[in-house]
């Protein structure tokens, strides 16, 4: 009876040894045939000796076999180091293979038809940041076979294909780009690309996010990929090249950039002013596309545009350089990032410059649309006298000499007739730099405005019309006249404070420095002095100039001297047919109504020596009161 249960017991361990040797055979064969079939590059047989699921993920492509290379999956003699039944159709197998022992853990399902058990995946324990991690085959594979299919699908350029390679906000924004942006930009990012199948990527997998490197011919492509439902798709692409002008620091800003482009040479050619908006920069929109007119500055089409283009991108900063019949046009484009970090950053346009001439002349539009509208404000507003709009529209330099002097109540005397006659059309604008020429028509009179970039903006630093007996700068006139105008008043005013601060040393000393108010002499100076303007001479080399006002008979000729850098009025020359010189010396006249009225001395004054000189005097120097009709009733303000 020993003995029987004894022989039991020895064959029940011999049995066990028999099974168990007949299992992990089973499972060593499995995996040696998948091992032969890589080693022998036998695609057909490695499927045979995998799952479907295995096949139709790592073993889609005809190439997979190259991939499986660069996996450098371990082959040689298979030792089973342990086996674990998952089910009755499901085992994982760790083996040892090779001199090195290298470990690696199987999945082995069985075949229910055959009962044949085959490769459903592998994991290869790999070491990253000093942590051995299991790496799946099937998902490694997966992500390279999708890196191989991201760069022939923008090799090719096909925009469903390159669209089925990329996920998120990346395909939204390639999905909207027009048709030839996306041909030009998958040629840029793909273009240089090794065709040998011996490229090695290097893949840096973190759970559902992988950054792979792609060798180049001149540098190396980065793509950023992202796990979705079980498929790998691109986020990004990023080029580095050794070439100047090949970098492409991320195919999904630039896609963003060129989109913007596009949507706005589609709106500024569709005169669609709302939807231009969108993608113009602010400061650029209100101070030209705003109230410019599109027409007279056409754009290519986006269709011309992404033919021949650069894009050049230096930080938040980027230049969109197009090439259409010889002409050159730029888009400066400049990324707008919000505060908030939900909200991603955006693109608009902030300049458009236009080539012409070779080259030789560039021409913005801001320059273009700003310097019509406001030759066009300053000419409006010289017709009105608003010194509000024509200080706004003008250079510092112009105000300061011009506007910000002149009395408001005498701004209707202003000789400018010549320049408010009614119809003012622009014939021709050049620019050069930060000065533009608008030459344009008032009536039937040519003029030319001078304009000045001052801040970032364009106003109006002169105009220049060719008028008889005058400067050709309506600026230098006007100053002279500002200043005899304003003499005119204080004179009317009784303002010795400023007589004296805008008359010569001479001036000063026999009369303004010695008196209260104006001496009354029988001329109406302050209103000869606001007579029509016939002529004006400036020598601003000699330090004089020369003004006529009125007629022979009845007006002034005023004499100015240049004296501590400014103008200052030496004497005043009355036109009078009562004299047989014809001029009067205002100098003289007052110093005789000093003389004439001694109350208008100053107390314990002494009056200066004055030389009379031969010519008549009038017979009655009492001198009626001065009440000039320019003076009773102020001019309306503008």
């Amino acid at each position: 009876m020993m003995l029987k249960n004894g022989f039991s017991l020895v064959s029940g361990i011999v049995l066990l040894t028999l099974m168990t040797g007949c299992a992990s055979l089973v499972e060593t064969q499995a995996i040696e045939q998948f091992a032969k079939a890589i080693e022998n590059d036998d695609l057909k047989m490695l499927k045979h000796h995998s799952t479907m699921k295995f096949s139709k993920v790592a073993l889609r492509d005809p190439s997979s076999l190259d991939d499986l290379k660069i996996l450098k999956i371990p082959t040689g003699e298979t030792t089973v180091v342990e086996i674990k039944d998952v089910s009755e159709n499901h085992k994982k197998v760790v083996v040892e293979v090779g001199k090195n022992k290298k470990k690696l853990l199987y999945d082995l399902k069985k075949v229910t038809k055959t009962g044949e058990w085959v490769v459903d995946d592998l994991y290869i324990n790999q070491k990253q940041k000093n942590l051995n991690v299991m790496k799946s085959v099937t998902e490694q594979m997966d992500l390279l076979l999708t890196v191989r299919e991201f760069v022939d699908a923008w090799d090719t350029g096909n925009r469903d294909d390159i669209l089925a390679t990329t996920d998120g906000n990346f395909k939204e924004t390639l999905e909207q780009l027009h048709p030839s942006f996306l041909a030009k930009l998958s040629k840029k990012v793909a273009g240089e690309s090794r065709k040998s199948k011996k490229q090695k990527p290097d893949a840096q997998l973190d759970k559902d996010i992988a950054i792979v490197t792609l060798p180049r011919r001149s540098g190396q492509m980065i793509i950023s990929m992202k796990l979705k439902e079980g498929k790998w798709k691109a986020t990004d692409v990023a080029v580095e090249s050794k070439a100047d002008g090949k970098h492409v620091n991320s195919a999904h800003k630039q896609a963003k950039m060129l989109l913007t482009i596009s949507n706005f040479l589609d709106a500024y050619n569709q005169n669609d002013k709302k939807e231009l908006k969108k993608y113009t920069a602010s400061q650029f929109y209100r101070g030209s596309l705003d109230f410019g007119d599109l027409t007279i500055a056409p754009l290519p089409q986006t269709f011309d545009a992404a033919a021949d283009y650069e894009l050049n991108i230096e930080g938040n900063l980027a230049n969109f350089v197009t090439h259409i019949q010889g002409k050159m046009v730029n888009l400066s484009v400049i990324k707008i990032e919000s505060d908030e970090i939900d909200v991603p950053e955006k693109y608009l346009v902030e300049e458009v410059t236009l080539f012409q001439d070779q080259g030789n002349q560039q021409i913005t539009l801001t320059s273009l649309f700003s310097s019509r509208a406001i030759a066009q404000l300053f000419s409006e507003a010289l017709s009105n006298r608003d010194l509000t709009i024509l200080d706004f529209s003008s250079t510092p330099d112009f105000s300061t000499r011009v506007w910000k002097k002149i009395e408001p109540k005498l701004v209707s005397q202003l000789p400018v007739q010549e320049l408010t006659k009614p119809g003012f059309s622009i014939l021709n604008i050049k620019f050069n730099g930060s000065v533009t020429k608008v030459s344009a028509r008032q009536g039937n009179l040519p003029v030319t405005y001078i304009l000045r970039e001052h801040l970032g903006k364009l106003l109006v630093d002169d105009v220049f019309v060719d008028l008889k007996g005058r400067p050709a700068s309506v600026k230098e006139t006007l100053e002279l006249m500002v200043q005899v105008q304003n003499y005119a008043y204080s004179m009317h005013e009784q303002n010795i404070r400023h007589l004296q601060r805008h008359s010569s040393r001479d001036f000063n000393e026999l009369v303004w420095r010695q008196v209260d108010q104006v001496p009354q002499t029988s001329f109406a100076i302050p209103e000869l002095l606001i007579s029509e303007l016939t002529s004006l001479e400036r020598n601003d080399n000699e330090g004089y100039a020369r003004i006529q006002l009125g007629t022979d008979r009845r007006g002034a000729t005023v004499i100015l001297k240049k004296q501590y850098d400014q103008y200052v009025i030496d004497d005043i020359m009355v036109h009078s047919d009562k004299v047989a010189s014809k001029y009067v010396s205002a100098k003289k006249e007052l110093r005789l109504a000093m003389a004439a009225s001694p109350g208008t001395l100053k107390q314990s004054t002494v009056q200066a020596a004055f030389t009379i000189s031969n010519e008549v005097e009038e017979e009655n120097p009492a001198a009626p009161v001065i009440e000039p009709a320019a003076f009773e009733l102020p001019q309306q303000e503008p």
